[in-house]
Parts: structure tokens; C-alpha cells; sequence
């Protein structure tokens, strides 16, 4: 009771208010973190819905909501039209600079649809030398197992770079220059699961991140930092009157006997 006295009195309330306040936005950053953790759970499960799902036709309608497919398993079989290849520069594997190649594929009984494939990337060696011609041998029908990704939607609409030569994987903005439909979302051609690539175009597999990530952590530490505060605030003034007594303390001892 003392202590609380001693929070409340003229001298202290003003630090009093403050602390309570910098707590209360300690607190209610910890359960915004919980919020988020039930968040990043619930987009987990429905991420792990799509994992587990079987692969998609896609000579079948696609959802409405092609968003929902990214990282879906997806086989579909058609013919590259290496002509519309697009070229996707700035691309890394490993730290080596190299392109991306992203060539539409004419899927097979759909007539006027194709799909754009991310076929891999190549070193920026053979795009310099101009031999990427040397990676378009899939030639005639071929069938393609991959995922799915979401396009890449350039925003600013500045500084792309014309022709072939893109920096972005824009539907969109490749769909205008190509003389059929293209589906919402990218395949992206993936090695087996029990191989890799040697040899370029290189392709990597599908790597989903189903942790729970630092919310949970976060929330302890805000949490903590409340009760720290609190704790050395009220330490602080405690401290504080013993060197420099309350006033009703000190009133009390000078009386009279």
C-alpha cells in the first residue's frame, strides 16, 4: 500500500503515467505477435492442404482463385514455343550470376492456351555468348511435372527492358505480346525428387517454409520487456524514498513525543 502511495504522489506521477503506458504497448505487442503465430498457423494448414493435394491437370478448368494453387503439384503435356522465349535477367544460383528462362508452353488439346514454364537457369556465360539455343531441345510434345507460382506483377512499369529481355515474371505484361491465352500462374519445371540437375538449365525443387516463425519468441520477449519495466520502475522509486524518505514518513518521525 505504501508503495502504491508512493507511485501516486505528486513527486512520482508523472513517471508513473508514462511507465504504465510504455507497459500497456509492451503488452499489447505481445498478443499482436500471438495474433500473427495464429495467423502463420492458419496459413500453414491450408499451405499443407495444397502440399498434400494430388497433382493438378492443367488441361482442366483452373479455381477462380489461382492465387490459392501456388506451390501446387501440377503435370500438364504440350509443345514450347521457343520463339516467345522470354528471358529473365539478373538471376542468381549459388551466388553465380546467370538468366532465368521462361518459355510458354501450347498446352496440348487446349488449341489457343499455353502456360508459361520456368525452365531453369543457365549461366550468364552462355546468355553473353548467345548460345542459349543449346538449352531449347525439348522439341515436339513433351510432358512437364512441376509447381505452380504466382506471377510477378511489375508495379512501377518503369525500366523494363524491351523484347525478349524481361526482369520480372509478369503474366500480364507477356501476355500482351504473345498471340494466345496464357494461364493466371507459372509452372515451374522441377527436378524429380530423388535427382538433381548437372547440367544447365538448372531447376530447383520445391521448397515450402511451414515454420511457425518468430512470433511466438517475439511475444515472450515483449511480454518480458513489460514486466522488466515495471519491475525496475517500481525498484527505482522504492530506492529512491529510502534515500529520500516519503513525505508522510518523514512528517511521522519528526513529531513530538
Amino acid at each position: 500500500m505504501i508503495v502504491l502511495r508512493q507511485l501516486f504522489s505528486r513527486r512520482w506521477i508523472g513517471g508513473t503515467i508514462l511507465v504504465l503506458v510504455v507497459v500497456a504497448l509492451f503488452v499489447r505487442l505481445g498478443f499482436w505477435q500471438l495474433d500473427r503465430l495464429d495467423q502463420r498457423r492458419a496459413q500453414n494448414a491450408v499451405l499443407q492442404e495444397t502440399l498434400n493435394a494430388p497433382p493438378l491437370d492443367l488441361a482442366q478448368p483452373l479455381p477462380d482463385t489461382p492465387e490459392a494453387l501456388e506451390n501446387r503439384l501440377v503435370t500438364v503435356s504440350g509443345e514450347y514455343d521457343f520463339a516467345q522465349e522470354r528471358i529473365v535477367l539478373l538471376q542468381t544460383w549459388q551466388g553465380r550470376p546467370g538468366v532465368v528462362l521462361l518459355t510458354p508452353l501450347l498446352i496440348e488439346g487446349e488449341g489457343n492456351t499455353a502456360v508459361l514454364v520456368n525452365r531453369g537457369w543457365v549461366p550468364q556465360a552462355d546468355y553473353d555468348a548467345g548460345q542459349l539455343s543449346r538449352h531449347q531441345t525439348a522439341t515436339g510434345v513433351v510432358q512437364v511435372d512441376g509447381y505452380l507460382a504466382r506471377s510477378q506483377p511489375n508495379r512501377a512499369q518503369t525500366g523494363e527492358p524491351a523484347g525478349a529481355e524481361i526482369y520480372r515474371m509478369d503474366i500480364d505484361a507477356i501476355a500482351d505480346a504473345l498471340p494466345y491465352d496464357l494461364l493466371p500462374v507459372i509452372l515451374v519445371d522441377a527436378p524429380p525428387d530423388d535427382a538433381l540437375d548437372l547440367e544447365p538449365p538448372l531447376r530447383a525443387p520445391r521448397q515450402v517454409d511451414l515454420s511457425e516463425g518468430p512470433h511466438l519468441g517475439y511475444a515472450w520477449q515483449w511480454f518480458i520487456f513489460a514486466v522488466m519495466t515495471a519491475g525496475l520502475y517500481v525498484y527505482f522509486v522504492r530506492r529512491s524514498s529510502v534515500e529520500r524518505p516519503f513525505p508522510s514518513q518523514t512528517s511521522h518521525e519528526n513529531e513530538p513525543e
